[in-house]
């Protein structure tokens, strides 16, 4: 395979991209996974638990889609990932998706709930990120995309470990894209609202609503959220660099 990490055109068509997602299981993240592929991007999907879904994927784009098993709090998972991109012979973007939840009260969350939280959406989101930048900086080119949340923008009742994390991976963002742009890396993070897949399809019907009614375009679409976090993976968002796209309907007040 011809290594194309020396050449800073390789990979300015999305059809020439290689892209790195991370909780590829289910949900947005394998959404997003879907959204690539048909774009016509190579991907490396990162998962902690196998699914029926991304199993069947794989196998219905043979050469196209790479699958990384590994939980992403742990180092040796951020390297496996990116040891396999260079094994492909570049890493354009990571679409940083990877998240778990443990909502309640801030004054009962144990601190074990706290931690846990941190660990895989704010840690894994580091570490990756520290990893992949090295391939990235000898190729002199990269994206980085954060999937972050409308709860670190406004907060949410009973989600303090969640929008903490989510709202750390700002400051991330834009610390990778005030330190590597002379690398011609770039960052962005992408805040959803309430999307029917993922979190937003596990709530009750009630709290759905009522959420969906605070949004002024009600509950987004998982589809058309992935489709945004691939466009921000593209060459056609090379221009998009240090800042927080709200991707909400809007919020009424």
């Amino acid at each position: 395979m011809t290594d194309t990490t020396e050449d800073p055109t390789a990979g300015t068509t999305n059809s020439a991209r290689t892209v790195a997602v991370t909780g590829s299981g289910r949900g947005l993240g394998l959404l997003i996974v879907k959204a690539l592929l048909d774009g016509g991007s190579r991907v490396l999907a990162n998962y902690r638990t196998p699914t029926d879904e991304l199993t069947a994927l794989h196998q219905s784009h043979p050469g196209r889609l790479h699958l990384c098993q590994g939980d992403i709090g742990e180092e040796s998972a951020a390297e496996a990932l990116v040891a396999a991109a260079r094994g492909l012979g570049r890493l354009d973007a990571v679409i940083h998706n990877a998240a778990i939840i443990r909502d309640q009260p801030l004054v009962t969350m144990p601190v074990a709930d706290w931690d846990a939280v941190q660990r895989v959406n704010l840690r894994g989101s580091f570490l990756v990120t520290k990893h992949a930048l090295r391939l990235m900086m000898r190729q002199r080119y990269g994206r980085m995309v954060y999937v972050s949340s409308g709860s670190a923008v406004l907060g949410n009742a009973g989600q303090a470990a969640y929008a903490a994390s989510k709202g750390g991976l700002l400051g991330l963002s834009n610390t990778v894209a005030q330190e590597y742009a002379r690398y011609r890396i770039s960052s962005v993070v992408l805040a959803p609202g309430l999307l029917d897949t993922g979190q937003g399809a596990e709530l009750g019907e009630d709290l759905r609503t009522q959420k969906a009614g605070r949004s002024l375009l009600g509950a987004g679409r998982g589809e058309d959220m992935a489709a945004t976090a691939a466009f921000l993976a593209s060459a056609q968002a090379d221009y998009i660099n240090a800042t927080l796209i709200r991707a909400d309907g809007g919020v009424a007040y």
